[in-house]
């Protein structure tokens, strides 16, 4: 059980607007999200970042999903959550399974392994190494790297809220992840 109950909409316009935007582009309001929901203008601006990394950077769909889904490797409300548009955007099940084993499938790209290494590390305290930029570098324009870094900064933050919060899969979700060997 989270350790946060979310706030109540209806006693909150400010709130309520904000589920009603983040419904408007999400189609529904995450678990993840309204565990922030104390703090309506908090969520509002968070939400507004995560709409734009999701939606609106001059990323491939293939490679914003996968991008994601390396951070996510071991938390299986993220992993649950975005293995479907990381199916839809092109990503197979022999390239997830890799990522889920903790590796990188022979099928992606030079570019696609560069930004996926760069987000690992980057969730990993920031710690890039020179030759996992200068690779990334090689294959993306620096809008692409500094959306890749916005990217990778939300999700996250995404993660520790789940784990912090204790954020359980809403029951819509099929687990998708396998356990970490």
């Amino acid at each position: 059980m989270s350790r946060i109950v979310p706030a109540d909409e209806k006693a909150n316009s400010q709130l309520a607007e904000t589920y009603a935007e983040i419904t408007r582009t999400r189609g529904y309001v995450a678990d993840i999200l309204k565990v922030l929901s104390h703090a309506p203008e908090g969520l509002q601006r968070f939400a507004a970042y995560g709409e734009y990394v999701r939606y609106r950077t001059d990323l491939p769909a293939r490679t914003r999903e996968l991008a994601i889904l390396a951070i996510a490797r071991g938390n299986q409300y993220a992993w649950s959550h975005h293995f479907p548009h990381a199916t839809k955007a092109g990503l197979t099940q022999s390239e997830l399974d890799a990522l889920d084993d903790g590796a990188f499938a022979d099928t992606l790209s030079a570019a696609e392994q560069a930004a996926a290494r760069y987000a690992q590390e980057f969730a990993d305290s920031g710690n890039v190494s020179d030759a996992t930029f200068a690779e990334l570098k090689r294959h993306y324009a620096d809008r692409q790297i500094t959306d890749l870094t916005l990217l990778a900064g939300y999700f996250v933050v995404l993660g520790s809220v789940i784990s912090a919060l204790r954020v359980e899969l809403e029951p819509r979700f099929k687990p998708v992840m396998r356990p970490i060997k």
